[in-house]
């Protein structure tokens, strides 16, 4: 009889932040080529987004999406979408290369952020990404599962 694959578990603490007005935002530490930095978690976000005017980027090699096949994240449609490869992204132990990230502006997004926490996001991490990796979140101890 054939065995199941044992799948590894990975654990890291989360923030998550009361905003003005009432929200709850969840945050994840990240790291990308080994410089940390900090992605929002957005379940209801359809993709996985990375902002790109963030200088961690700037060796990523981005090509324009053309066609039909745009980006529905954020309730609206997003016209300047790219995609590019992301080597040695890491949220705590947890470490994947990203063969077709998906690149936007977060410019806007990061304004309120920095007004209303102190500090910018480098992407969100979408439902797409939660779903593949067996994502758990656990608001009471403030901690992300991920499995692979």
């Amino acid at each position: 009889m054939k065995q199941p694959k044992q799948q590894n578990s990975y654990t890291t603490r989360i923030t998550i932040k009361s905003l003005e007005g009432g929200g709850k935002h969840i945050f994840a530490p990240c790291s990308i080529g080994g410089t940390r930095a900090i992605m929002l978690i957005d379940t209801g976000c359809s993709n996985t987004v990375f902002d790109c005017s963030s200088e961690l980027f700037s060796d990523v090699r981005l090509h324009e999406l053309k066609g039909t096949n745009k980006n529905y994240s954020l309730n609206a449609s997003i016209d300047d979408v790219k995609i590019g490869k992301i080597k040695q992204f890491a949220i705590g132990k947890f470490t994947t290369d990203i063969k077709r990230a998906v690149f936007i502006s977060l410019e806007q997004i990061n304004t309120l952020y920095e007004t209303m926490i102190g500090c910018k996001i480098v992407g969100i991490l979408g439902s797409d990404f939660l779903k593949k990796y067996k994502a758990v979140i656990d608001f009471g101890t403030g901690k992300l599962t991920l499995k692979e």
